[in-house]
């Protein structure tokens, strides 16, 4: 087990901790995510795609859970509400 997705997960905590960080500069990225994913459908899932889940969830993991010694960042609501919302696409079951 490799935990590539938690461990890029990590690191993105710890981009969107970075003092001065807006609202719309802690979301705005995954505008970018949501384009490359715009248009799939049911089928199979690109590798690209899958391992864009599996991060998209660790992250989500990450900023409900926060990391030990770290706490959260300050808009960790905010990116994880955006997140949700991304996971929705193939998850269509989530509230």
């Amino acid at each position: 087990m490799q935990l590539e997705d938690a461990r890029l997960a990590r690191a993105l905590v710890r981009v969107l901790q970075e003092p001065g960080l807006t609202s719309g500069e802690a979301t705005g990225w995954l505008d970018v995510v949501a384009e490359a994913l715009d248009g799939g459908g049911p089928g199979p899932v690109p590798v690209w795609a899958f391992n864009t889940f599996a991060t998209l969830q660790s992250l989500h993991l990450h900023l409900t859970r926060g990391i030990a010694d770290e706490g959260l960042p300050p808009h960790a609501e905010a990116v994880a509400t955006r997140v949700a919302e991304l996971l929705r696409l193939p998850y269509y079951w989530l509230a």
